[in-house]
């Protein structure tokens, strides 16, 4: 069974640092929750540091100013570090010739090639996948209306000529206010599912906890009871928890809200009973659960 807390207050003396996911806990896509950045400048009041990691598919300095937008300033958090930045690194250190990428995702996430195209190492093709030496996936083409379907007969002729995926952000699905939309992960494993070779980047991989690791070790050197994950995903952030051997603490107010917290006369309940059900349905464990983070 899992732990319920109502405040992270309750647990947080246990912890030097957390690795807190942004969408879900921090923000919504629209809006920053304020009880949960206090809990964060609380947290960081009594010597906590605070890593914010996203499976965003955009460069650090992007969601920078994403977030600063909507109210997540650089004194709320130590590091911030986005799948969108590895897979940049990732790209930069193969396309020392020139390299052809189909990019699956609107025009908006390019900004992941950075000064690769001005510097002539890529070029994009969007509508062509017959020229590419790589598919590189941020997010559908458009992820209100697009279904898995739609990608079939894409991702059948990458298959044919054997490319390899890069998945700049292994979510699958993403709540945007009250709508859910289709993230690149899922596309992701649909061509892991139909045999194609596919590289991620973000959570639960590893390559994202390592830079983490690095970054902490600046400041002391950190055991794995002394880190706790933040989260709503657990696919994403719980699973990688579990796969550093990290403890957890699982939001429920992000993706899992609609399915296991009841609004009755001006209270949420959390329906304990079935959060522990798909918890186990999901073979990860979760060391303590949240309504929301605060």
């Amino acid at each position: 069974m899992t732990n319920v807390i109502a405040t992270f207050s309750e647990i947080s003396c246990k912890y030097d640092a957390v690795i807190c996911d942004l969408w879900g806990c921090l923000h919504n896509g629209v809006e920053s929750f304020p009880e949960a950045l206090k809990a964060l400048e609380k947290f960081k009041a009594s010597d906590g540091k605070v890593v914010l990691v996203t499976n965003a598919p955009r460069p650090i300095a992007n969601v920078e100013n994403q977030i600063a937008k909507l109210g997540i300033k650089d004194f709320h958090y130590d590091m911030l570090l986005t799948s969108g930045e590895l897979t940049s690194n990732y790209i930069k250190n193969i396309s020392e010739n020139h390299l052809k990428i189909f990019h699956i995702g609107g025009k908006r996430h390019h900004s992941i090639y950075k000064d690769m195209i001005h510097e002539k190492k890529i070029s994009i093709e969007i509508d062509n996948i017959a020229h590419a030496d790589l598919i590189v996936c941020t997010e559908p083409f458009d992820p209100a209306k697009d279904q898995l379907s739609d990608y079939s007969n894409t991702l059948e002729i990458g298959i044919d000529k054997d490319l390899t995926l890069l998945c700049a952000n292994p979510d699958l699905v993403v709540d945007v206010g009250d709508k859910r939309e289709m993230c690149a992960g899922s596309i992701a494993s649909m061509y892991e599912g139909m045999g194609g070779r596919v590289i991620y980047f973000g959570k639960p991989h590893k390559n994202i906890y390592k830079e983490v690791y690095s970054f902490l070790n600046k400041f002391s050197d950190s055991t794995e009871k002394s880190i706790l994950c933040i989260g709503d995903g657990l696919t994403t952030d719980i699973k990688g928890a579990n796969n550093e051997k990290l403890h957890s603490l699982l939001v429920v107010g992000g993706l899992l809200k609609k399915k296991h917290l009841i609004e009755e006369k001006n209270n949420t309940i959390l329906d304990e009973r079935k959060l522990n059900q798909t918890i186990e349905n999901n073979k990860v464990h979760v060391d303590y659960a949240i309504k929301f983070f605060r």
